[in-house]
């Protein structure tokens, strides 16, 4: 496998990785390479055609990172049961590698995303204050989407359910992790809860490398843990293949390690990709520092907008029902626009009680009737009540959805109006003391703060207008069945706003 690279260094880097491989008996295609695509990073590409089938690498198991790798000296058998596998594998980066250790690891270690990586694009590294919402020239917005934090900007919509969100809970995850290690190596704890310590920025380096770049990986003989995270292994080489949303390469594994095998045929120069799993865009944000303008898995969870305009009673019916929550919006696809339980509570009012139980039940299709059914409310001059089920029930969910389009037009506009450098900087950058612990020089803070600023603020604007395009998609959609007399809102000044947001992407 050859590699190609941009600058003598890249070449050096890779070439290296090439020998570790190697050395481990890492078996590696001929017919791919490894480069580096600027604005993506390193990658795996065909340089002659694949077919299904073929295998593209083979990491065997004594080349595999895993907790057998740990010696006794560092975690005891006894200890290890208190702590998880993810933290105990990111502490022993951190501070328990010995000299030759680290040196044995260092020509695969260097193909590792460096810390800004991690700190400039995954969330729960961001400075608290943008968790909240910014009010900046009399405009209040949320720099994240909801889904995220769990809040929104517009009073009609609140939190209205208990569970966590993505951001409490990867920030839950870390911060058990770093004080079980804290508490395991007191030796350490100080320097490791300290943010102006650089030894609490190396575990977070480590803890987000182990994060992004592990597989599921059980031993032979053992049996697979009851908690999924606590069956992990890093795997050189492997680690280097992005993702995808669709069929690309497929993982296995047996006694003899691991394998990479192609379940579509690849024509030569094209990049060879892993599917992560099933995962939309907020999760692959949190997780891992990223979004995908074209992403199948991708939704929008509907649970406040929805859950706002209910009775107590008409909750209670739904978790009777076991339909309370869970409501999501769908790109296109074969799952495309609101799902079927967001269905089920759209006719919750529309039907009479005793229809909407035989609608879910499968024994009643409101679609079919042309006219109302009875809904035991309606009057004679109820102009809405004569509409068809089906139009009431979309009507519903156009109401739902346009509450999340106004929220993204309205994040956006706030993201948009920050006109300056100086406002950029002074919400979205690190504070100085936090980059010099991250080894920063003095010299280049300010300019590390505006590049910083700007990355992050733009990761904002593309998370908020796949938002935007997803629910714009789901109201056309939904509007072809309503009766073509309604008169619809204008668009020119949604029109606008994606203009704005086009021409910004694309100084970028």
């Amino acid at each position: 496998m050859n590699s190609l690279s941009s600058s003598s260094s890249e070449d050096t880097i890779l070439a290296d990785l090439l020998a570790y491989c190697d050395a481990h008996k890492i078996e590696i295609s001929p017919n791919i390479s490894i480069r580096r695509v600027p604005g993506k990073g390193l990658g795996v590409y065909t340089t002659q055609p694949l077919n299904p089938g073929d295998r593209v690498m083979h990491v065997p198991t004594a080349a595999l990172l895993t907790t057998t790798a740990v010696p006794n000296s560092f975690a005891s058998k006894e200890t290890r049961k208190d702590i998880p596998v993810h933290a105990l594998l990111a502490a022993y980066l951190t501070f328990g590698l010995s000299e030759a250790k680290r040196d044995g690891y260092a020509r695969w270690m260097a193909t590792w995303p460096c810390l800004t990586d991690f700190t400039w694009t995954v969330p729960i590294f961001w400075p608290e204050r943008l968790r909240t919402p910014l009010k900046v020239h009399d405009h209040e917005f949320r720099v994240f989407p909801p889904s995220l934090t769990g809040t929104w900007t517009s009073s009609e919509l609140q939190k209205s359910t208990t569970k966590m969100t993505l951001l409490d809970e990867q920030l839950a995850k870390f911060e058990s992790h770093m004080h079980a290690v804290a508490q395991m190596f007191p030796d350490h704890a100080d320097a490791l809860l300290s943010q102006s310590d650089p030894l609490h920025w190396s575990f977070i380096h480590n803890w987000n490398a182990v994060n992004s770049r592990c597989f599921y990986y059980v031993r032979a003989g053992q049996r697979p843990p009851k908690d999924s995270n606590e069956a992990m292994a890093l795997c050189p080489g492997m680690d280097l293949f992005n993702h995808i949303d669709d069929v690309g390469c497929k993982t296995t594994y047996d006694k003899r390690g691991y394998y990479v095998t192609a379940e579509q045929a690849y024509n030569a120069g094209q990049e060879v990709l892993l599917n992560y799993g099933a995962h939309g865009n907020d999760m692959l944000w949190t997780e891992y520092g990223f979004t995908m303008d074209r992403n199948k898995f991708d939704g929008l969870r509907l649970d406040e907008a929805i859950l706002a305009t209910l009775t107590e009673g008409q909750r209670k019916v739904l978790e009777e029902a076991e339909y309370l929550g869970e409501y999501w919006l769908r790109p296109d696809g074969e799952e495309a626009g609101v799902c079927w339980r967001t269905e089920v509570v759209s006719y919750l009012g529309v039907l009479s009680q005793n229809q909407w139980y035989r609608f879910i039940e499968g024994k009643l299709d409101p679609g079919k009737f042309p006219g109302s059914l009875h809904d035991g409310k309606r009057k004679r001059d109820d102009v809405a009540a004569q509409e068809s089920p089906l139009v009431r029930a979309k009507r519903k969910q156009i109401s739902w959805i346009e509450k999340i389009e106004k929220e993204a037009q309205n994040s956006l506009q706030g993201l948009l109006s920050l006109a300056s450098l100086d406002e950029m900087v002074r919400y979205f950058a690190d504070d100085e003391s936090v980059l010099e612990a991250q080894g920063v020089d003095r010299r280049d803070l300010q300019q590390t703060k505006i590049e910083q600023a700007q990355s992050r603020h733009r990761m904002c604007v593309q998370r908020w207008r796949q938002i935007l395009r997803l629910s714009k998609n789901a109201l056309e959609k939904l509007r072809k069945d309503l009766p073509t007399d309604d008169d619809w809102r204008t668009a020119a000044e949604s029109t606008d706003l994606e203009q704005r947001i086009d021409e910004f992407m694309e100084r970028g």
